[in-house]
């Protein structure tokens, strides 16, 4: 049976599994639902503006490449100016915006995906975001492993940054309030853990559901379908592409190392 930190753990993994799959689905089916048509480009430029806010990696100074093309539906002529499908191509890597201007010329054609029930909204390129769909299918697929697997702390670490209690949490012997509730939601974990045989200090492998050998295959398998993610974002996602695709990725390999780290050494 399974702990209360785990059965927390692993129901989070599912919500956000499940939650990253609907948005990610959505999204593709909505950008492929719209129809193609062929467009002028009548003009292309590169504007830029600087934020005042906080420094940023890279400057404040953000590129947008500025395209305008005319396409027609129906005997009617429709201006558009909307490069990518659902997110802007703003960045503050002008050399990143210089390769997406790259791809139109004035007076060239280009194919035009528009919405069939409102024509006046358009794209050129079927770019998406990999935030927050990708995100939390890869969070989800890490905390999985984290779920299922022996000495992890994952959830522990996440539960310890959530202010469910304004005052500071004491010790397992602290007494509960007059109705048996304790006072702390997240000390029911501690005791479920105490109760399964887990330390202070980490995880019981006897509570992990999948332990030995098994847990580095699971491990695996969680971390190449996160990379998969990744890759499937960037394979059908046109550039320039959402950073935090690779970010995900870089954390994807540290987390496995991690437990390949924790499980031999």
């Amino acid at each position: 049976m399974l702990s209360p930190r785990r059965s927390v753990a692993l129901l989070l993994a599912l919500a956000l599994l499940a939650s990253g799959t609907i948005l990610g689905v959505s999204q593709y089916r909505t950008a492929t639902s719209y129809a193609a048509t062929t467009g002028t480009v009548e003009s292309a430029q590169m504007d830029s503006y600087t934020e005042i806010s906080r420094p940023t990696l890279g400057g404040n100074r953000n590129f947008r490449p500025n395209v305008t093309y005319t396409y027609r539906v129906e005997d009617r002529t429709y201006t558009g100016r909307d490069i990518a499908f659902g997110t802007d191509t703003d960045t503050n890597q002008r050399d990143r915006a210089t390769r997406v201007l790259s791809n139109y010329d004035e007076g060239s054609s280009v194919t035009v995906r528009y919405d069939p029930d409102s024509p006046g909204v358009a794209y050129l390129a079927q770019r998406f975001d990999f935030f927050p769909a990708g995100v939390l299918i890869a969070l989800g697929l890490l905390l999985l492993g984290d779920a299922l697997t022996p000495r992890t702390r994952w959830l522990r670490f996440v539960l310890s940054k959530v202010p469910l209690n304004q005052t500071e949490r004491g010790p397992l012997s602290t007494p509960d309030t007059d109705d048996g509730v304790p006072d702390d939601p997240t000390r029911i974990l501690d005791r479920g853990d105490a109760a399964a045989g887990e330390s202070e200090g980490g995880d019981s492998d006897s509570d992990a559901p999948v332990g030995s050998r098994w847990a580095v295959v699971l491990w695996m398998l969680c971390g190449l379908a996160a990379l998969g993610t990744v890759g499937i974002y960037l394979a059908v996602s046109k550039p320039p592409h959402d950073l935090t695709a690779y970010a995900t990725a870089i954390v994807t390999v540290v987390g496995f190392g991690r437990f390949a780290y924790r499980r031999f050494v």
